[in-house]
């Protein structure tokens, strides 16, 4: 049965949300394997809009179910907002999600830590304030709670004290709650948790399930904002990359096809490099088209043109098969658009950082393409032509809209010229 797998290719916000919903009613699993809240997909259901942090992008009139794995870390109060949320408008569909025990709890001591350990830097990483970074510290540390302690309250008391008191000593301060009150608290949540009939299955459970039947993975954030291969220390705290798929228990040669999300354009929140960043009324006028805030903070997003070397690295660093282009109606009516195909890093013409340092000194070297009025315009094709010989990726899908059906196939395009 097919496994895809769904990512960003640059920095996150490219638009995966709607694309995963898309896909998503051809697909019995989705599955989330990484990341916390500190990202919103958003989809549209009837024109009305939902923001999901947690939950897996299915598509609520399908009957499709999602699975929240290992590789997440989970604020619980937020993912029953999630599912409240939902059920008011379609009752039930919290029994279509389920929930791997092993994935680790975002705890709101982690949130109000989040906040303390952005004060003490010198130079802020601009960070959401959601705790993921405390939270995939705590589980590197081995000082982490999973899901599955919440169902042995002698377990849950025990860890909550001894996290707590190793708090308190490292920053020298009281927390909100205390360790009782944050034992009341989770006891509490896994009450709810209970009360909506979500499914609490390990991805062992599921091996012969999974292997079985078709499977959407949809990740989080974007390449450029892995731990490991992103902008660090401008990066999040988690995989973004295809192979996250490994928390599920799965190896990307499982994979059929690994899809890349991009913009027509690039954007970042936060700080961090950002080498075709546009300060112009340009970017400006993309930014408010583009309605460029943050689903999660409501922050403004930075803004820049088509960053190629940076498309080809996210290719080699996540083993992208195809892109799905989003966005290209935001940028209709320009007569010209910049697109940057190599960088100068430090005299040497590059094209494509060989590690996530030449980000740092890269000074974006541009091509200009002729613009177009519409997204069925010959010049659109033209530049999707152009990103596929400069990557070596096909554009096998092209988003012009936010609404989950405004989706055409690369062959609807050429029709519609």
């Amino acid at each position: 049965m097919r496994k895809l797998a769904v990512v960003g290719a640059q920095w996150g916000d490219e638009g995966k949300g709607k694309v995963v919903n898309y896909f998503s009613e051809n697909f019995e699993w989705i599955v989330r394997f990484s990341g916390g809240a500190n990202a919103g997909h958003t989809i549209f259901v009837e024109d009305k809009k939902y923001v999901n942090h947690l939950l897996p992008s299915i598509n609520p009139r399908s009957c499709s179910k999602g699975f929240l794995g290992a590789g997440m870390v989970i604020d619980v109060e937020q993912l029953i907002d999630e599912l409240e949320t939902l059920e008011a408008d379609f009752p039930g569909i919290s029994s279509r999600f389920y929930l791997d025990p092993e994935a680790f709890i975002v705890l709101p001591w982690h949130k109000e830590e989040d906040l303390f350990i952005e004060e003490m830097r010198e130079v802020p990483i601009g960070t959401t304030g959601k705790g993921i970074g405390p939270s995939y510290t705590d589980k590197v540390s081995r000082e982490g709670l999973k899901l599955y302690v919440l169902f042995d309250e002698s377990l849950l008391k025990e860890r909550l004290e001894a996290l707590y008191h190793m708090k308190r000593m490292k920053y020298n301060r009281d927390f909100t709650l205390s360790f009782g009150e944050m034992t009341t608290y989770l006891n509490g949540l896994k009450t709810k948790l209970e009360r909506l009939s979500v499914n609490f299955t390990s991805a062992v459970d599921m091996f012969r399930v999974f292997r079985s039947t078709s499977i959407l993975f949809e990740g989080a954030q974007g390449v450029l904002l892995d731990l490991d291969f992103g902008t660090y220390p401008f990066v999040t705290s988690g995989a973004c990359m295809a192979h996250g798929v490994s928390s599920v228990g799965f190896s990307t040669f499982e994979l059929d096809n690994v899809y890349g999300v991009l913009k027509a354009y690039t954007t970042r929140v936060g700080s961090g490099p950002f080498p075709t960043e546009e300060f112009s009324e340009v970017g400006n006028l993309v930014r408010e088209r583009g309605k460029e805030y943050g689903a999660t903070t409501g922050r403004a997003r930075r803004v820049g043109w088509l960053d190629l070397p940076a498309l080809r690295y996210a290719r080699i660093r996540s083993g992208l098969t195809g892109f799905v282009i989003t966005k290209g109606d935001v940028l209709n009516g320009l007569d010209e658009v910049k697109v940057c195909v190599a960088y100068d890093v430090e005299g040497a013409v590059k094209e494509m950082p060989s590690t996530s340092y030449d980000f740092f000194k890269a000074r974006p070297i541009y091509e200009t393409i002729s613009g177009w009025p519409s997204t069925d315009h010959i010049n659109f094709l033209k530049y999707m032509t152009f990103i596929e010989r400069e990557t070596g990726v096909e554009i096998d899908y092209i988003s012009y809209g936010p609404r989950t059906e405004e989706m055409k196939t690369r062959n609807d395009l050429i029709m519609n010229i």
